[in-house]
């Protein structure tokens, strides 16, 4: 395959946590109240990103430093709410947007580009800067769209992603390219449904919650729109889960099945509900908050694919009427996931009958502790096995909801290496 050029943008800065919007003259209006400002607005990624605003005012009334309604206005960008936090001498005034700032008026554009933040490096197809070549880009058609993911050029000589690691921070890593086939116009709210879409895909692979806090559109070259915003955004950091790293193209397998799925509103809300349960499974800090939460996720996945599939495998009447474990049971039969407790799991094998048995009752046991169970006294390895068997499940049922059909990394035998994939279950 041929090297393209890496896209590039103006916001791969080596050492930047500050990113300028606005400097100049700009307004708070407050109840019936309004003031001018001298100063700047910018998007700060420490402590986390948020968009900050300061500034001078001459006249300011102390008394409106806790109102609400407080709107920012800036040339050029529709007005959005706003909030204090601090107010010096009646002269010195410091803030923060509470929603979004957007250029104001309904242009017409040909290329539209989502700067994101924190995702992961992946093996894609080969790109180059200069003269740096690496594979970091991705590129695939999506109905009348032609779309572009490209890893950010200078990632390796800044340390992007060893700095991210070490600090658990916030830094942009990838850049989102997005244009018609026919290199026609449009406007930003034609492309919103494959804007969510990409980014519901890219949270599913990385495990975590991935946002664009800066979006531009252009036309002819030239910059018509921004939209700066501070999306939910999960700090960085090494995630082992399912998605197959050096298999870049997984990503456009996953996009053009989730884009089909999506076409079904009640399958859209629960595979975006159950990617959130996942990620927030894999990023809370107790192992118990590990285990409910993919349990809340392997009960939706349950109860769709025996009973919203049509034809349906078992009646809403049935699957109520079963336990959940016998239900678990039946879902995992059905993709080919083995449920046998082998390998690290065989230390459970005198007390459960197999995996769904071990999840369930250690859940229950977390929601409904009893005095004097044998569960009280596992170990910590223990419970990581359990919480990494509820994860496994979830991971597999997600995929084969979406139809996914590809490789994954098994997360109960992560290799030492990255790069040991198998075919998921049901396809073997």
């Amino acid at each position: 395959m041929d090297s393209i050029k890496a896209i590039s943008s103006p916001y791969f800065v080596s050492k930047g946590t500050k990113f300028p919007i606005y400097k100049g003259i700009f307004k708070l209006k407050v109840k019936n109240s309004e003031f001018e400002l001298d100063g700047t607005v910018e998007l700060t990624l420490v402590p986390k990103p948020s968009i900050k605003f300061e500034g001078t005012c001459e006249g300011f009334d102390l008394s409106l430093l806790d109102s609400k309604g407080m709107l920012l206005c800036v040339k050029g960008m529709y007005a959005t709410r706003a909030s204090l936090d601090l107010v010096q001498n009646d002269y010195y005034i410091r803030g923060q947007v509470i929603g979004e700032l957007k250029s104001d008026g309904n242009q017409m554009i040909d290329t539209y580009y989502l700067n994101i933040m924190n995702y992961v490096k992946y093996l894609g197809d080969p790109i180059y800067n200069e003269k740096f070549h690496f594979r970091g880009g991705l590129g695939f058609n999506l109905g009348n769209w032609k779309i572009k993911l490209h890893m950010r050029h200078d990632y390796k000589d800044e340390s992007i992603f060893q700095k991210l690691e070490d600090t658990n921070g916030f830094n942009f890593t990838h850049i989102l390219e997005i244009k018609r086939i026919d290199d026609s116009l449009f406007y930003e709210g034609d492309i919103n449904e494959i804007k969510e879409l990409i980014l519901w895909v890219l949270n599913f692979t990385s495990g975590r919650h991935i946002g664009a806090p800066i979006q531009i559109g252009e036309r002819e070259n030239e910059l018509v729109l921004k939209n700066f915003s501070t999306p939910l955004l999960s700090p960085y950091k090494r995630i082992p889960n399912w998605f197959p790293k050096q298999r870049g193209g997984s990503i456009k397998e996953l996009l053009l099945l989730l884009n089909k799925r999506f076409e079904d509103e009640f399958l859209k809300q629960s595979i975006k509900e159950i990617i959130h349960w996942y990620i927030e499974a894999l990023n809370t800090l107790f192992i118990e908050n590990k285990t409910v939460n993919s349990q809340i996720a392997l009960e939706k996945l349950s109860y769709i694919l025996l009973t919203q599939q049509s034809p349906p495998i078992i009646s809403n009447k049935q699957y109520k009427e079963n336990s959940f474990r016998i239900n678990l049971e039946k879902t995992l039969e059905l993709t080919k996931v083995v449920t046998e407790l082998t390998g690290d799991y065989i230390i459970f094998k005198d007390n459960f009958v197999n995996g769904p048995d071990l999840l369930i009752k250690y859940r229950n046991h977390i929601a409904h502790p009893k005095r004097n169970q044998k569960i009280d006294h596992f170990s910590s390895k223990s419970k990581y096995l359990i919480m990494n068997l509820g994860m496994y499940y979830t991971e597999m049922l997600l995929l084969y909801l979406i139809g996914y059909s590809g490789v994954h990394a098994n997360r109960l035998k992560f290799s030492s290496w990255e790069g040991n994939y198998e075919v998921v279950p049901w396809e073997t």
